[in-house]
């Protein structure tokens, strides 16, 4: 009887162990390895690259006009490049550029500076001035010009 008692024991011993042991190795298999932490931010973007000394010329634009009697009372004659949001970020609105804004009409040779809006010369009789608004730039005339409407005409923009 001690010995039956005592076969019974080793052999609940010898199971006890196999279990153990099997069970150590499922652990020691499922366990992930250590992941480093990572940032919950990602990192930032990198800078644009810079405009600076870039030149980009928008050519055979068509003078436009907007019929200022069904929105805010005041006629435009303006000319607008393509949407560029690689000079103009679709968050700008701006009414000044680090840049040089030229015009040049489709009939003439030379370049006419282009002004911020903000810089207003009342000693000029004629100004274009330029501002910048959902990734394009706009050029316009002051005072209007009707006979514009349907012409062509260049933009320069210059970065500094």
């Amino acid at each position: 009887m001690i010995y039956l008692n005592f076969t019974i024991m080793k052999q609940r011993l010898k199971n006890s162990v196999i279990v153990i042991f099997l069970g150590a190795v499922l652990f020691l298999s499922c366990s992930k390895p250590e992941v480093q932490q990572t940032n919950r931010f990602p990192p930032p973007s990198p800078p644009p690259p810079s405009l600076s000394g870039q030149e980009f010329l928008f050519d055979s634009l068509i003078w436009i006009f907007l019929d200022g009697r069904f929105d805010v009372g005041i006629d435009e004659i303006y000319l607008q490049t393509p949407a560029r949001p690689d000079l103009f970020p679709w968050f700008t609105y701006s009414t000044y550029l680090n840049a040089e804004v030229l015009l040049k009409f489709d009939t003439a040779s030379n370049w006419i500076n282009v002004k911020s809006v903000d810089i207003n010369d009342p000693t000029i009789p004629v100004q274009y001035q330029y501002w910048v608004y959902s990734r394009s730039l706009y050029v316009h005339m002051m005072p209007p010009n009707f006979q514009l409407v349907g012409r062509k005409a260049s933009i320069k923009i210059k970065f500094l």
